[in-house]
């Protein structure tokens, strides 16, 4: 695909600063081999264990890491957003097969490269490998800063925390939603128990933080403020 016409296609993304700016010294002979690519969600990008043959970039939508080996099911521990990379931790660390799997959550687009020209390119361009390295940093502290608040909270506080995650990838126009939470998995999330899940989540709903219906969780503009005030985090 011709660099000018992913660039134009790019436009239209919040992270179009970025791909300008991380591709600018990019040889011509390894950006001819870019694409653009569409991703429906379910779709699995990448399998923990299989080799390692291409990088992702995100540039719009989400994707998410699921540890399979974390328990009796997938566990889906981190969230990946525009414009982190997927697929050059395995090679900066000479590693042939990929460490997780990685599976579209939303609708999403990604810039792909073959990883032998990503690794070729990465490899002799300080620019870009020192861009890179930032984003990896940032990356990290995010994934850092939420294990140890997660770390300290009470089981309570996972189970909001984890509702609240899954409410805001579920808004609708009108600031509320309606999504369908495994209980058996949020037991695995928060580290407790079934019957201690079943308790939290009926002591949400009497305190009118959450509603139930059918096998699936309700929650307001209203309610999902009130559980981001509980936990003290942003909106």
């Amino acid at each position: 695909m011709i660099w000018e016409q992913i660039l134009e296609d790019c436009k239209q993304y919040d992270c179009y600063p970025s791909v300008k700016s991380f591709f600018s010294t990019c040889p011509p002979l390894i950006r001819n081999y870019l694409s653009v690519c569409a991703f429906l969600p379910g779709q699995i990008l990448t399998k923990a264990g299989t080799p390692c043959s291409t990088v992702y970039i995100l540039i719009s939508g989400r994707l998410q890491t699921i540890e399979e080996k974390a328990g009796e099911m997938p566990y889906s521990f981190f969230d990946l957003v525009p414009f982190d990379v997927l697929g050059d931790y395995e090679l900066f660390s000479e590693d042939a097969e990929s460490f997780v799997t990685v599976q579209v959550r939303e609708p999403s687009v990604c810039l792909t490269l073959p990883a032998r020209f990503y690794l070729q390119w990465i490899s002799t361009d300080s620019t870009a490998l020192f861009f890179r390295t930032k984003l990896l940093m940032k990356q990290l502290s995010r994934q850092l800063i939420s294990n140890r608040r997660f770390l300290l909270m009470t089981y309570e506080e996972r189970c909001m925390y984890i509702i609240c995650q899954e409410a805001r990838r579920s808004l609708m126009a009108n600031g509320s939603c309606r999504f369908k939470l495994n209980r058996e998995l949020l037991a695995a999330k928060t580290g407790c128990s079934l019957r201690t899940i079943h308790r939290l989540m009926k002591e949400l709903e009497e305190k009118e933080l959450i509603g139930l219906t059918g096998g699936r969780v309700n929650v307001t503009h209203g309610q999902l403020t009130r559980l981001l005030k509980l936990l003290d985090a942003p909106l």
